[in-house]
């Protein structure tokens, strides 16, 4: 593993218990991502569950299907996809936390029998190739240190007119240098190598070879989630700097709140964005 995999693999197990507590609280979906916010939407656990479902209408899966989860948190999408699409799932993480917890989670579910999970890289899965109908990715390719290589490997293990999901945040604009303090404090904390454009990513994935390509700007459909971070964490803000600094909690969390709050304020300003690209081979 790379020494930046291993520091994503870290920051993933030490959080992982403070995404469960702030966030999305064991519900139904599981989720570590952002969700999205329709009109009738009222609870994060709703919008969590939106974004599986708009991504699954986008990429077709229906029952059978085998689908990767590149990036599969603690297997909230993977479980549900198995559950309401009938698809057969395999979820990959760097986390052996999460790990641990995705295989318990598939037992409490039910599920074991259409899902696998492993410690994999999404860059280099050592899976045959064109063995998934969908490759599925929700806010893991930003952790790529080169997304085209994730491109490529999504290419090559996918069957001939199988398709990609990619959901994530990108930049709209090059952050202008009184954004640099919040977009570096944004990196740092979530430990990002840097954020794609969208136009760039849009690039690789023509280079690739994918084709029908699609983007769907989703920054307003997230914007609550993201408020709602944004406010938790200025109010929890001071607790979490004093118990950093009595050593009480690990620094990771400090880094995390900065980065919670520089998101918003990244999406706020007009540089930052969520979106979602969608393909076929």
């Amino acid at each position: 593993m790379t020494d930046h995999n291993e520091r994503v693999a870290e920051y993933y197990d030490i959080t992982l218990p403070y995404y469960k507590r702030f966030w999305h609280r064991d519900s139904e979906s599981n989720a570590l991502h952002y969700g999205f916010w329709e009109n009738d939407t009222i609870t994060v656990k709703d919008a969590l569950l939106n974004e599986n479902k708009f991504l699954a209408e986008l990429s077709g899966v229906t029952s059978g299907m085998k689908v990767l989860d590149a990036g599969c948190g603690i297997g909230g999408s993977a479980i549900w996809l198995a559950k309401n699409r009938g698809a057969r799932v395999t979820g990959i993480t760097l986390s052996k936390r999460q790990l641990e917890k995705t295989k318990e989670l598939a037992e409490k579910h039910g599920v074991t029998h259409k899902v696998e999970f492993y410690l994999k890289d999404f860059t280099n899965t050592e899976f045959p190739d064109d063995s998934f109908d969908v490759v599925w990715a929700i806010e893991s390719v930003c952790h790529a240190v080169d997304k085209k290589m994730f491109l490529k490997e999504a290419y090559r293990i996918l069957k001939k007119g199988g398709r990609i999901v990619v959901a994530d945040g990108f930049l709209r604009r090059k952050p202008n240098p009184s954004e640099e303090i919040i977009y570096n404090n944004l990196l740092e904390g979530f430990v990002l190598p840097g954020l794609a454009s969208a136009d760039t990513f849009r690039g690789e994935m023509v280079q690739v070879g994918f084709r029908d390509m699609r983007f769907l700007n989703k920054t307003e459909e997230t914007k609550p989630s993201s408020r709602i971070l944004y406010k938790r964490m200025w109010l929890f803000y001071p607790v979490v700097s004093f118990l950093s600094w009595l050593h009480v909690i690990p620094n990771v969390l400090l880094k995390n709140s900065k980065a919670v709050i520089a998101y918003w304020e990244l999406v706020k300003s007009g540089a930052g964005c969520y979106g979602v690209f969608y393909g076929e081979k």
